[in-house]
């Protein structure tokens, strides 16, 4: 994604996966402008930014540049985890009349900050609520998965821009969204 948080490129998967990831990627901008730092990365699944259903849980990781004080990218991992929480199994009861029973909510919250993994704050929030996740060591396994996941997109954009200038990478990342 852009600096604005905007699609450049994406895995060919569901469409109502990826398709709403640049409003949870703006949203973590809004949300967290000038507070950003290197090594912080990002977590949500709220549906009223950007999220889809609970178990689709979006993992986002700034991506800074040497000699840039703001992302000048950010990529992003939308998993399906197994159970959020909620009235039943699974997360998607059919009977449900409030996003509560669907399970844990989660809007922006810091996941990692700087480099450390917030694991006792988020496995508290999967805990909470009045539905919390079945399994949240599994959640936690799942997220660190999608953590995994971004760095190597983060270790790819640097490597491009190494190789090719920012310019010119930026240049060509236009050039896919036109």
């Amino acid at each position: 994604f852009s600096a604005e948080g905007h699609l450049i490129a994406n895995a060919p998967h569901m469409p109502v996966h990826l398709g709403s990831m640049g409003e949870s990627i703006q949203t973590v901008i809004h949300e967290n402008k000038g507070r950003m730092q290197p090594g912080d990365v990002f977590v949500l699944n709220d549906p009223y930014h950007g999220g889809t259903h609970l178990p689709d849980i979006t993992v986002i990781t700034p991506v800074y540049l040497d000699g840039h004080s703001a992302p000048v990218f950010y990529v992003g991992s939308r998993g399906h985890h197994a159970d959020a929480g909620g009235l039943t199994p699974g997360s998607m009861p059919p009977f449900s009349t409030r996003i509560e029973e669907e399970g844990v909510q989660i809007d922006n919250v810091k996941l990692v900050e700087a480099g450390h993994l917030r694991e006792a704050e988020m496995v508290a929030l999967l805990q909470s609520g009045e539905y919390p996740s079945r399994n949240p060591a599994q959640n936690m396994a799942d997220l660190k998965a999608q953590i995994a996941a971004n760095e190597k997109g983060v270790q790819e954009l640097r490597r491009m821009v190494d190789q090719f200038g920012l310019d010119v990478v930026q240049a060509y990342m236009r050039h896919v969204q036109d």
